[in-house]
């Protein structure tokens, strides 16, 4: 990915720090990130597994969970649909 891109994708990240706040849910924080981003920059992250629904992590994600961790000192966690589920209280 080019440093440009990848400038946008930081701007984009600090945006939606500011509307996440505190979450530590990976999956949160990549749905906002996918809501603002220009179709082209969504291609580099995973798609979730079209059975089970679940997601999995690819190394640019991993590289952002990092990045994210870094800048904010929250760690975001990957957690499974049915986690997901129970916090926020969705059947």
């Amino acid at each position: 990915m080019n440093p440009e891109s990848l400038d946008i994708i930081f701007d984009t990240i600090e945006e939606v720090f500011a509307i996440v706040g505190n979450c530590d849910d990976w999956v949160t924080v990549k749905k906002q990130l996918l809501l603002t981003l220009p179709p082209e920059l969504r291609k580099a992250f995973s798609t979730r597994d079209p059975k089970t629904k679940e997601q999995s992590l690819n190394e640019f994600e991993k590289d952002l969970i990092v990045y994210y961790s870094q800048t904010f000192g929250i760690e975001l966690i990957l957690r499974t649909l049915a986690e997901r589920r129970e916090m926020f209280d969705v059947l």
